[in-house]
């Protein structure tokens, strides 16, 4: 059976040991821990998970424009490759496998320059971290984001050439169903094509509520992961309907009764199809 966390910053700015008791609560395995530079230096954070018996499954980077990995700006794409070698740190001191890095950050809709400028800085960034990453021996997760909100990598297909041309092997990919949903014909075929690179996998229904409340059809989903033998962690990703859900998601006291129910319908749903 596949390990189920749920990502940290969907929960906005509540205290971990609120989202680790959530967690537990409900039968989560573990959490996908924020990119948070306060957790870069915490040292209680290990501690913390070995309290509510949770593992952190994976590290969400969190792609500000201070941190676009496919920057024409030098000064910029060195600061975002040295954000993702920060998260990996993170990930090997809390014992998560991988990092998911986003090589445009979500609201760049367009490039600051040419497009095969940024696809080329792209490149350079994902090999730097990469090999830092492999140093460490922790996966790199490239997440193909929806054209509403980001330009450079939409789908699968593009997330697949993009991780070849860097030429590390821990350079790797992960699969949204939220994003894929917007953006493949088909997901399970898609799913399919790049299964020898999946290393990571999100879930959340076709609206981004919880997994059960929409039309998504996760059963051929779990079905064509055990198919293609991915063992990683299925990680919620769920968020409150709202125009701008990463605003509504730090706004925790309005909605913590949504967010419980979520993570139990979430979990539930998808254990029952197991």
């Amino acid at each position: 059976m596949y390990k189920i966390s749920a990502t940290q910053w969907i929960f906005g700015k509540e205290a971990m040991s609120c989202t680790l008791e959530r967690l537990k609560k409900y039968g989560y395995d573990g959490i996908e821990l924020t990119g948070d530079p306060e957790l870069f230096s915490d040292p209680n954070v290990p501690a913390l998970l070995q309290n509510y018996g949770l593992i952190c499954t994976s590290i969400c980077g969190i792609y500000t424009p201070e941190r676009n990995l496919s920057s024409v700006n030098e000064e910029v794409r060195n600061q975002a490759v040295q954000y993702v070698h920060n998260c990996v740190d993170l990930a090997v001191r809390v014992g998560a496998g991988c990092v998911i890095v986003v090589p445009s950050p979500v609201g760049l809709l367009a490039p600051d320059g040419e497009v095969e400028e940024a696809w080329k800085a792209a490149v350079r960034s994902l090999k730097e971290c990469g090999l830092y990453a492999q140093s460490k021996g922790v996966w790199l997760a490239l997440e193909a984001l929806n054209r509403y909100e980001t330009h450079l990598v939409n789908r699968l297909e593009a997330g697949l050439e993009l991780i070849k041309q860097t030429g590390v092997p821990h350079v790797k990919l992960m699969a949204d169903v939220f994003h894929m949903n917007l953006e493949e014909r088909d997901i399970c075929r898609s799913i399919r094509a790049i299964a020898p690179e999946l290393v990571h996998v999100h879930l959340a229904d076709n609206t981004r509520e919880a997994p059960g409340v929409g039309s998504m059809n996760f059963q051929a989903i779990l079905t064509t992961l055990r198919d293609i033998g991915y063992s990683g962690a299925l990680t919620m990703e769920f968020m409150p309907p709202a125009s701008n859900p990463y605003a509504v998601a730090q706004q925790r006291q309005e909605h913590t009764e949504q967010l419980d129910s979520f993570a139990e319908q979430a979990i539930n749903h998808i254990k029952g199809l197991f």
